[in-house]
């Protein structure tokens, strides 16, 4: 062991060791199981001294109750205080002397600085407070040895409650209810996409091709449809359409009507998303405000209409739209509760646009609503601002947005994927190679690692929010795996008994003989 500044090395490894000057407010439930290493040290208050520190504190703070300016923290020290005291009396709670030291282990001094100033930061964040020990470094080490008897030189009051929820103690949990998935060791987990703690309701899925994305992907749209929630799902590769069918969603028309919903902000964005040119904001501005003019004047009942007017302030623009007016008509599309739309039906030139006016229509549905959106972000370049927009604004509207792409490296690059990744609260990451980053740290890292799906049997991934850091398994009934299976093998034996026997049976029932023919020890009570 060589002690340096600030940090010591052990063999090839960096450590660094920093002590916890105040702690978080709050601390939830199994929050400290997150954590990287660390050592916590305690040791119980005799329950008259712990009365006379409480007692002493709050009298440091009655007098605040009788300034001409109200001191608000100082009061709410002294009521705090008032609480523990009655808490403590009453054997409610204990008090407690703590310290508690965090150990950050890197393979290089860089990687050990930037994991400390992201400790650092995410503590601040929550209202800790970090040291960073140096003079006394090699004293605290030998300390933190377990079966030396600790210093308490950094020590801090804490009651009980609070010291209970600092101490890691396992237990295979996530949320109260919801999806029920299991852990590794078998128990069951629940994920609730639309719990009322989450910053926002948004889900990112990444993985390789093959891991089992997609088929935790259909799984949460199928549990949330059977919640009565409403869904829009964008498809790229067919991965949804016998989750679809086995739920009776609308599968969407090849052709739509871009004015049947007359926001000036919305249009513009459509049209942005067709031009292959970028604008300025002073154009853009320009375009915003002559949609606006258009739809006040209310001169154009369809789309064709709408182009020749704003043709008369942008010179040529109707050619951007001279090859994509067979997807256009004039007819409203009812909104649905589910609906589905396959992106292999429409070109290129098509898809961006048609995104544009499915976030719209999704918008118009009420109540409880999710929008899966499958591997297409590279199309919304131009629209980056607008998509941002929506992904910020989606938990207002009691909606939830969830991406999907192969790499999450591949995606951060963007300026787009980056704020997906910021506004998305859940992160599932399937097996991939990715590097230690803002958006993964090295427990993160390794954990991921650690991840392998088993092809049949289960399909495991990494569960990410700021409070959780864990891998989960979806073990798919024979049924859901019939319904969510997207591998080539699977699909063409089931494409060929629907051609053989099942395309005399609604699709429901087709599926589930073919389920009974593969599986003869299963029974279809199962899945319900």
């Amino acid at each position: 062991v060589q002690f340096y500044d600030n940090y010591l090395t052990i063999g090839n490894d960096y450590l660094r060791i920093l002590s916890v000057e105040d702690f978080q407010e709050t601390i939830q439930r199994f929050e400290a199981n997150s954590y990287q290493d660390f050592v916590l040290c305690f040791k119980k208050i005799p329950k008259v001294a712990a009365k006379n520190k409480i007692n002493f504190k709050r009298k440091l703070h009655f007098s605040a109750l009788f300034k001409g300016m109200r001191d608000l923290d100082s009061e709410n020290a002294y009521y705090q205080s008032e609480d523990l005291l009655n808490e403590v009396t009453t054997d409610n709670k204990a008090l407690f002397l703590v310290e508690c030291f965090f150990l950050i282990r890197a393979k290089t001094k860089d990687a050990l600085d930037q994991q400390t100033d992201r400790l650092l930061a995410e503590f601040k964040g929550k209202n800790g407070l970090l040291f960073k020990e140096e003079r006394a470094l090699s004293y605290f080490y030998q300390s933190l040895v377990p079966g030396v008897v600790p210093s308490f030189k950094r020590k801090l009051d804490l009651p009980s409650d609070y010291l209970a929820y600092l101490i890691p103690l396992h237990r295979d949990y996530v949320f109260e209810e919801g999806l029920e998935l299991s852990s590794r060791s078998g128990k069951p987990v629940y994920l609730d996409l639309f719990h009322k703690d989450a910053l926002n309701f948004n889900c990112l899925i990444t993985g390789q091709s093959g891991q089992g994305k997609s088929m935790m992907a259909n799984k949460i749209l199928k549990y949330e449809l059977e919640q009565g929630t409403k869904a829009l799902c964008l498809d790229l590769g067919n991965s949804f359409r016998k989750n679809a069918l086995y739920n009776k969603g609308l599968v969407f028309s090849e052709k739509f009507n871009p004015l049947q919903f007359k926001s000036p902000r919305y249009l513009k964005e459509f049209v942005l998303s067709v031009i292959d040119e970028r604008l300025g904001k002073r154009e853009e501005g320009r375009l915003f405000e002559v949609i606006s003019k258009i739809l006040e004047g209310g001169l154009c009942p369809n789309f064709a209409s709408f182009i020749i007017e704003l043709e008369k302030e942008f010179l040529g623009i109707s050619y951007y739209f001279a090859e994509l007016n067979l997807y256009f008509t004039d007819e409203v599309m009812p909104l649905n509760d589910f609906t589905y739309c396959d992106f292999g039906h429409y070109p290129d030139a098509m898809k961006a646009p048609l995104i544009i006016y499915l976030i719209e229509y999704f918008k118009h549905l009420s109540g409880r609503k999710i929008f899966v959106f499958d591997e297409c972000w590279h199309l919304l370049s131009k629209n980056a601002d607008y998509i941002a927009e929506c992904f910020r604004t989606f938990r207002k509207e009691n909606a939830s947005a969830m991406a999907i792409s192969q790499n999450m490296d591949d995606f951060s690059e963007t300026q787009l994927g980056r704020v997906i990744i910021q506004n998305t609260y859940f992160k599932l990451f399937f097996k991939q190679a990715l590097s230690e980053s803002e958006f993964l740290d090295a427990t993160g890292k390794s954990l991921l690692d650690s991840v392998l799906s088993k092809k049949g049997a289960y399909s495991e991934f990494l569960f990410l929010t700021e409070t959780h850091k864990k891998p989960l398994r979806f073990y798919p009934t024979p049924l859901e795996y019939e319904l969510f299976t997207s591998d080539k093998s699977d699909t063409n034996h089931f494409d060929l008994y629907m051609k053989d026997k099942g395309r005399f049976l609604p699709f429901k029932d087709a599926i589930t003989n073919y389920t009974k023919i593969k599986n003869p020890q299963w029974s279809s009570n199962e899945n319900a």
